[in-house]
């Protein structure tokens, strides 16, 4: 039977098949067979006999010959491997020179940038034209109050050491907090405006990682500044538990 594949991947697209009993392949070459079973989707690398357990995904694509800086994940050279996505979660498993799951983040649901921060794994994602570009550590708040959740966006941009207070570095990026999601005050007219919480730059770099700040997100200085190159104003930002 010829290969199966899925939209996306520069191939023809054909109906899934049926492997065995409550299993459907969803994409099929010389290298790799995904297929379906159940709740889950299967990666299985034919030439090394090994097999990846997912969510169930909807979204299958094939990457050949990423190079670094080239979302997704600008930091990594892919060789080989396969982009999937459900609703809520993205998989890059690489397929060579390694099989393993390489990456997994949170699908942005989107086509355009965006950052998405989540406060629990204290981690920030950048994604460029809805493909995650890259992911940074980050300290949120010391509170799980202190750091507002919900949706957000940019709303101003400030460079420099002699503008802002020691101890957020020379790099800010407010965010645009309605009064209503600031837990720390009743109508602080500074939330909406971008200038009570924003992304900003430490002079505490030992902090990143962890739960530190009074409600802001804190980045190392080096990282922020590359941050604050690629962020436009208006970028939305989510930000989640």
């Amino acid at each position: 039977m010829a290969p199966v594949r899925y939209a996306g991947t520069g191939q023809r697209w054909e109906p899934p098949r049926k492997l065995f009993a409550h299993q459907q392949v969803c994409y099929e070459d010389e290298r790799a067979l995904v297929y379906r079973q159940g709740g889950r989707t299967v990666v299985r690398d034919k030439r090394a006999g090994r097999e990846i357990t997912l969510d169930r995904c909807r979204v299958v694509k094939l990457i050949r010959n990423k190079p670094a800086g080239r979302a997704p994940l600008a930091a990594v050279p892919i060789q080989e491997g396969i982009k999937l996505a459900n609703h809520r979660t993205v998989y890059i498993v690489e397929l060579r020179p390694g099989s393993r799951l390489l990456s997994a983040y949170p699908n942005p649901r989107c086509r355009g940038d965006k950052i998405i921060i989540r406060k629990k794994e204290n981690v920030l994602y950048f994604y460029k034209q809805g493909e995650l570009y890259k992911s940074y550590p980050v300290a949120t708040g010391k509170h799980p109050r202190y750091t507002p959740e919900g949706s957000f966006a940019i709303v101003n941009k400030i460079a420099g050491s002699g503008r802002l207070k020691p101890q957020l570095g020379d790099r800010w990026m407010g965010l645009g907090v309605p009064c209503a999601r600031d837990n720390r005050a009743d109508g602080d007219a500074r939330a909406p405006a971008g200038r009570k919480y924003g992304i900003h730059g430490t002079d505490e770099p030992a902090s990143i990682g962890e739960h530190a700040s009074g409600g802001c997100i804190r980045m190392d200085n080096d990282q922020v500044k590359e941050l604050f190159d690629l962020v436009e104003v208006g970028v939305p930002v989510l930000i989640t538990d």
